[in-house]
């Protein structure tokens, strides 16, 4: 069966024009924890991508005040990016509770495959490398269907170039 995606393609190659693909229209399904194969088991048998992260900060964590910044506002977290450290203070709310963060996710990868459920299911088989980090329960996952091949393999190449430029500049970005 060809779906209407592919007839679109190749309606626009007989013409000559080259599509170009934009991934940032990708409908992701959303982060699931990804700790043992029963959870992996609502996938679908699809072609598409999928991510896969270690949870770096719990949803809801207490952070620490463990210091003092500049007019005696305390300090809840640091981290180092861009070669300096950058720090978080409370907000100036007032409120009794200490400071609430949302989930933090470092990603580790990103795959392409004929069948995420089986790409998916293949992780927790003895010998892989990823089989231990992910029995931890520390890591998430999620996936885009993407049908077309061609699609398919763009949307990799672009995130696997972003994952690398990434890991060059040390940089944090927001994906949630």
């Amino acid at each position: 069966m060809v779906n209407i995606s592919q007839i679109v393609d190749e309606s626009l190659a007989r013409l000559g024009v080259e599509p170009t693909f934009d991934h940032l229209r990708l409908q992701w399904s959303r982060w699931f924890r990804c700790d043992s194969s029963f959870s992996v088991l609502l996938a679908p048998a699809k072609p598409g991508i999928f991510a896969i992260a270690d949870e770096i900060i719990p949803q809801g964590a207490e952070l620490a005040l463990d210091s003092e910044g500049p007019e005696g506002q305390s300090i809840v977290a640091q981290r180092f990016s861009a070669g300096k450290w950058e720090t978080a203070t409370p907000s100036p709310v007032g409120t009794a509770e200490p400071a609430r963060v949302k989930r933090m996710l470092a990603l580790l990868e990103i795959r392409e495959t004929d069948d995420i459920g089986m790409a998916l299911g293949r992780l927790f088989l003895p010998g892989n490398p990823l089989r231990e980090k992910l029995e931890a329960g520390k890591c998430f996952t999620r996936y885009a269907v993407i049908e077309d091949s061609a699609e398919r393999a763009a949307a990799n190449r672009i995130f696997q170039r972003w994952m690398l430029d990434s890991t060059e500049t040390n940089s944090y970005q927001d994906v949630a």
